[in-house]
């Protein structure tokens, strides 16, 4: 049975500091992590753990003296799906406002983030992309009173749906449902995945 991908937002937060997520279909792995890093040739660095990527990524950051940014990912595939997984400082390299437009070809992108070094600020963000633009896109309470920032897009019977839903968990299973969206949870959490860094001071 697939996991989906509402695991990521479980109260014992698995992903340290949040999660940054993109899915893609139409893109291999590989292709994916160099699209999220465009300007750049990302590092790749071969299989890690997401705590030894974890551990790599500070080390690389104090040795830059805190002065640029440091992030990477873990990537690989999930059925018909390629994934990366946010690691170190993402949200300076990924995020709502800071990934690059992956969607263009024939490409359907699912983007989720949240940084929970400041819980609701912002708040879970889901964005869909295909043919060179955004589909669907929602800001995802995650405070017990149901409300919903910001939900547009084409797929009105969607959004009425994730507007009751409110909620980030049964918003997150809507959206796993609603495109078929799968991530491995165990291999995630305690395997090895390929990982690269795309961001760093020699950028």
């Amino acid at each position: 049975m697939p996991d989906g991908i509402s695991w990521v937002a479980e109260e014992d937060e698995p992903l340290p500091g949040g999660y940054c997520v993109v899915l893609a279909r139409g893109l291999t792995p590989e292709d994916l992590v160099r699209r999220l890093a465009p300007d750049t040739r990302p590092r790749l660095v071969g299989p890690r753990s997401q705590e030894a990527f974890e551990d790599e990524m500070r080390e690389l950051l104090r040795a830059t003296g805190r002065h640029y940014p440091v992030a990477g990912v873990r990537y690989g595939p999930a059925g018909d799906l390629a994934f990366a997984v946010g690691c170190g400082q993402w949200e300076l390299a990924l995020g709502r406002h800071e990934t690059p437009v992956i969607w263009h070809g024939d490409v359907h992108t699912y983007e989720l983030y949240y940084f929970a070094d400041h819980p609701n600020v912002p708040e879970p963000h889901f964005r869909y992309g295909h043919d060179g633009g955004v589909r669907l896109c929602f800001d995802i309470d995650t405070e017990e009173t149901p409300y919903l920032f910001d939900a547009w897009g084409d797929d009105a019977a969607l959004v009425a749906d994730m507007e009751r839903a409110a909620h980030v968990t049964p918003a997150l299973e809507l959206l796993e449902q609603r495109f078929g969206l799968t991530l491995p949870k165990e291999l995630i959490l305690t395997g090895e995945l390929p990982a690269a860094v795309i961001k760093s001071p020699t950028d």
